[in-house]
């Protein structure tokens, strides 16, 4: 496999550690920039709202120019966003800088998906887009502990030099070893959202939109649910999100095989079974982190693992638009991400933390209903599109 691959790995991994390293830290966010805990969640919904809006939008309004520059200048524009996060005081400053920061990083996570296809040869394709999206899982099983250790030792806002600094690694990287890429046209947003008139395609996509908003409903605030109702310290806290996070990408490779081996959307019905009972099970064990330990290594393998049970249904179900369903399939899952860090900071803020994992299983339940509902209907064929 061409080793450059690796290199848009590493710039995913960047986007990725800025995204969810303020998940396991939100109590000290909170206390430092002065507001609830639950409004300090938002930083993680402001992000996943700002990547859904802006990567289809620049992907079309960049898809004429070169590849590489593109990357470079989205890397460029990333690594100024997480730098003035780290300048900035308030939480009005924090929350402006994640806007440029996520805008930036849904162009860069997009084109280094196109690059990666661009450079491996045809029979490695689909492992170097895989490979990609690894920088993106690994940044989940590290960056929330790392957030949490460098929280501990240095303070949260170094995560941001360091996020940076990775950044500006890849950049160098690709400004070094990429070669020019020559844009092409880009199928319009309208034209996208076209097949969505396929109503088996639709709800397809609500099943990722509503098991991502009840995953994060509890997945945005597990630290301060660790804290307050399970009574961990910062030590065991590390302990769950590295258990988390190494399920999590276990989960990934499980949807995959249960997928070819049983079909998608019998495998995301599966998964999502799966999370619903763990979540509706967490309050129950969380007299004891061994109690606990074991339900959220089931909560992390269901969650990571109905992605691609979906995504695989999604293809088997329109592969003329392979290309443009997993893009909108992208935005589907960060707009639930969105909507869980909201759902689950109102339950947090005005009812009580401990409620939150059962306000998470009530909505993945409702996944599962669309998912079967989704499998019910027929299959229309679309016309093709070409993506980029």
């Amino acid at each position: 496999m061409d080793k450059r691959i690796f290199l848009l790995a590493f710039a995913n991994f960047a986007m990725g550690l800025v995204e969810m390293f303020p998940v396991g830290i939100l109590s000290r966010i909170s206390n430092d920039l002065s507001v609830p805990v639950g409004a300090a969640g938002q930083m993680l919904g402001v992000f996943s709202l700002t990547f859904a809006l802006a990567a289809p939008i620049l992907q079309v309004l960049t898809a004429r120019f070169d590849r590489r520059r593109v990357l470079m200048a989205a890397i460029a524009v990333f690594s100024a966003g997480t730098l003035w996060a780290w300048f900035a005081d308030g939480f009005t400053g924090q929350l402006a800088a994640r806007v440029v920061q996520a805008a930036a990083g849904g162009l860069m996570c997009g084109t280094a998906f196109g690059l990666a296809a661009h450079l491996a040869a045809p029979s490695f394709r689909g492992r170097a887009i895989a490979l990609t999206a690894m920088g993106i899982s690994s940044s989940i099983v590290l960056g929330v502990p790392l957030g949490i250790l460098v929280a501990e030792q240095i303070g949260w806002r170094a995560m941001y030099l360091i996020t940076a600094a990775c950044a500006l690694l890849a950049l160098a990287g690709v400004w070094r070893w990429l070669p020019p890429v020559a844009g092409s046209g880009a199928v319009p947003i309208s034209q996208q959202l076209r097949t969505l008139r396929s109503a088996k395609l639709l709800s397809a996509h609500g099943v990722t939109f509503l098991l991502m908003w009840g995953h994060f409903a509890m997945y945005a605030f597990l630290a301060p649910f660790m804290e307050q109702v399970v009574g961990l310290d910062a030590h065991w806290m590390s302990v769950v999100y590295l258990a988390f996070g190494a399920a999590g990408m276990s989960g990934g490779f499980l949807g995959g095989y249960s997928s070819d081996r049983w079909g998608g959307v019998r495998a995301a019905m599966g998964a999502g079974c799966a999370l619903a009972v763990a979540l509706a099970l967490l309050p129950f064990a969380s007299a004891s982190v061994w109690l606990v330990l074991p339900v959220v290594v089931v909560w992390a393998m269901s969650a990571w693992g109905s992605t691609p049970s979906v995504q695989h249904y999604i293809t088997a179900t329109s592969p003329e638009t392979a290309g443009i369903q997993l893009g909108l399939n992208l935005a589907a899952l960060n707009f639930g991400i969105a909507m869980g860090s909201a759902v689950g900071g109102l339950t947090l803020e005005f009812v009580s933390v401990r409620y939150n994992p059962w306000v998470g299983a009530l909505v993945v339940i409702a996944g599962v209903l669309l998912a079967r509902y989704s499998a019910s209907l027929p299959r229309t064929r679309l016309a093709a599109a070409r993506a980029v």
